[in-house]
């Protein structure tokens, strides 16, 4: 786990890719990916999310990953979450895929979202229920 503290503390910014300037929620997933494993995931958040608003997940049906997206990325849907997974969720009131994080094994995951800074959370009961995928790069 120790390995993922360096991972804390960046600010969150949508769209954004940069841990000293703001990362949104699926680039930090890529930043990890790079630094950790050496995989340059090809997409990035906003290959797949359009709208520049901080508050797109509720103006838009736009899910921000799909099935199609993962085979793009070389990721596959699996059923129990191992460590470098990525974990995708629906939070809110919406229906839509709005929010993912990485897990670290432990119960534990990586995340950033609005109004917070990246951190390490506990991956319990809250974050299971608004889980709706689970995906494993294809090469683990």
């Amino acid at each position: 786990m120790e390995k993922y503290l360096k991972y804390e503390g960046f600010p969150y910014r949508h769209l954004g890719d940069d841990p000293d300037t703001g990362i949104d929620c699926f680039n930090l997933v890529r930043l990890v990916y790079k630094q950790e494993l050496g995989i340059e995931i090809l997409l990035k958040t906003s290959d797949f999310c359009t709208n520049k608003n901080e508050q797109w997940y509720s103006q838009t049906n736009q899910s921000l990953f799909s099935q199609a997206n993962a085979d793009r990325t070389g990721f596959k849907q699996v059923s129990i979450p191992k460590e470098y997974d990525l974990i995708f969720m629906s939070i809110g009131t919406t229906n839509i895929t709005n929010h993912c994080a990485l897990y670290l094994g432990k119960d534990k995951i990586l995340q950033t979202m609005i109004g917070h800074n990246s951190w390490i959370a506990l991956y319990g009961r809250y974050y299971k229920q608004y889980t709706v995928g689970i995906y494993r790069w294809h090469q683990f």
